[in-house]
């Protein structure tokens, strides 16, 4: 895919996959914004990409839905929105052990944030733009522990495919 001169989101790109993608991106000549909920992780994370003059970083919580918003005011028109994020603290935990505020904000990072940012920022996407949201296996495979998980990457998919539904 050529990149050049394309505008990436990554949300959850301060580390782990969404770092590598925007490293990755970087590297083949997008403009790449960063987002993610805390303003030392993503400062942390544009030092490890080199700073690059290409790169924007955004403090944003998106299980919440005024600063979805208010990001995408500042973004302007982007072909890429990717989201990696998941605040899953306290989630893999046995049946009887699970605490329903981890579970919570599980569901506000890995579904409702990706619902967000579909609702304000597919109309800020160019034509052949694109939405990605990585859920996981756990919809499939799921594991002991993992009931939490399993649910809520399920519940990702079947977002997925109603979106692409609605927005095609």
């Amino acid at each position: 895919m050529d990149m050049d001169k394309q505008r990436i989101l990554i949300v959850g790109g301060g580390s782990g996959m969404g770092l590598a993608l925007a490293r990755c991106c970087l590297d083949k000549g997008a403009t790449v914004i960063i987002a993610g909920r805390g303003e030392a992780k993503l400062d942390v994370a544009r030092g490890e990409l080199g700073r690059p003059a290409a790169l924007e970083t955004a403090a944003v919580d998106i299980s919440r839905e005024a600063e979805v918003a208010a990001l995408f005011q500042r973004t302007g028109e982007l072909d890429h929105i990717v989201s990696t994020a998941a605040a899953i603290e306290g989630a893999y935990r046995l049946l009887p052990e699970i605490e329903l505020e981890a579970a919570q904000r599980v569901v506000e990072s890995k579904f409702y944030g990706p619902l967000l940012l579909a609702k304000h920022g597919a109309p800020k996407l160019s034509a052949k733009g694109s939405l990605t949201f990585v859920s996981g296996i756990a919809a499939y495979r799921p594991a002991a522990r993992g009931s939490v998980a399993a649910a809520v990457n399920a519940a990702l998919e079947g977002l997925v495919r109603a979106l692409a539904v609605e927005l095609a």
